[in-house]
């Protein structure tokens, strides 16, 4: 063969690889929106807002936070089932939503988390801990069951009814022989400040919302539902070195993206978002919040959603309880 016509081969050759690169770069839509499922202002929308920018330099294209709040979440779950699987949408939620509401909502919804959605991206994790009021005698997990044992009446309460504290709560219960009941109120705010008044003698909700109280001397935080201690409160012990095996209770923020987004993009975004978390600025801004980064990739997080619907399932399903 000439040596001009192996040029133009070569030539063209390397046009053509030229092209695929430059396809597949531009595969992702020109706009990015971060779909999260409450009104502005908590810690998923704190979350989403963090990494927006870090994804807009990484992927080079526009990253937008889009509040759709409504229902629990349940409407934003909702609409990225419909959204195109292209990249272009993506829902920030927490296991509170795609765990435990797939559940006590389960043949209610429009969707299945395992089957309508991929998840991309574990974001953070936090974990679900019990409290007391600084002025309870109860300065330990064990002496709270031994006096609840013996208690004519016992509760608990949490931020709601049919969350994951609530179910904790459960389990914490059948784990120690206690039996109490669940008093749920309307959210985080009318909880603690019942718990810190002596109006309420156990409150289960996130370490994230119990800890600065903890700081301030108007709780004391027994423990944590977890095998080990959480790596920003390492002053809180776990209920299982304390002797109390119940089973771990961890909340996360994570990423999803509709089903059947193709595999290229789902890797390019799922390598963005770890870098975007891994961000020292982010973390720094994550970490005085109390959300610990945990970056699990999509294959990983998959198992993970998957094992959490499994372990949970049973608990809602004995427990009888039904949504309002």
């Amino acid at each position: 063969m000439p040596n001009f016509a192996r040029r133009t081969l070569l030539a063209c050759g390397l046009s053509l690889i030229a092209v695929a690169g430059a396809s597949h770069a531009q595969t992702l839509p020109p706009t990015i929106k971060l779909i999260v499922p409450y009104p502005p202002g908590g810690s998923v929308d704190t979350l989403a807002r963090l990494i927006a920018q870090p994804l807009q330099e990484q992927l080079k294209t526009t990253v937008v936070v889009d509040n759709k709040p409504g229902a629990g979440g349940r409407i934003s779950a909702s609409q990225l089932k419909r959204s195109p699987a292209d990249g272009s949408v993506i829902l920030i939620a927490p296991n509170a939503l795609t765990t435990i509401q797939s559940l006590v909502y389960a043949g209610q919804l429009d969707y299945k988390v395992m089957d309508d959605f991929i998840p991309l991206s574990r974001l953070t994790s936090f974990p679900i801990s019990l409290a007391v009021p600084a002025t309870s005698s109860f300065k330990t997990a064990p002496q709270l069951v031994a006096a609840m044992k013996g208690a004519k009446e016992a509760n608990y309460g949490t931020s709601g009814a049919g969350g994951l504290a609530h179910f904790a709560g459960l389990e914490f219960g059948k784990a120690t022989g206690i039996e109490w009941t669940h008093v749920a109120y309307k959210g985080g705010a009318p909880l603690i400040t019942d718990l810190i008044g002596g109006h309420l003698p156990v409150a289960i909700d996130t370490l994230v919302d119990q800890i600065e109280h903890q700081r301030g001397g108007k709780i004391r935080v027994l423990g944590i539902f977890s095998d080990k201690r959480y790596s920003l409160a390492p002053d809180v012990p776990t209920l299982a070195e304390q002797g109390i095996k119940v089973p771990t209770a961890e909340g996360w923020f994570g990423a999803f993206l509709p089903a059947k987004t193709p595999a290229a993009v789902v890797t390019q975004l799922d390598q963005a978002m770890a870098k975007a978390i891994a961000n020292p600025e982010v973390k720094e801004k994550l970490n005085k919040l109390v959300l610990q980064t945990a970056y699990l990739n999509s294959a990983d997080f998959t198992r993970l959603q998957a094992a959490e619907l499994q372990q949970w399932a049973p608990v809602v399903r004995d427990s009888g309880f039904k949504p309002d």
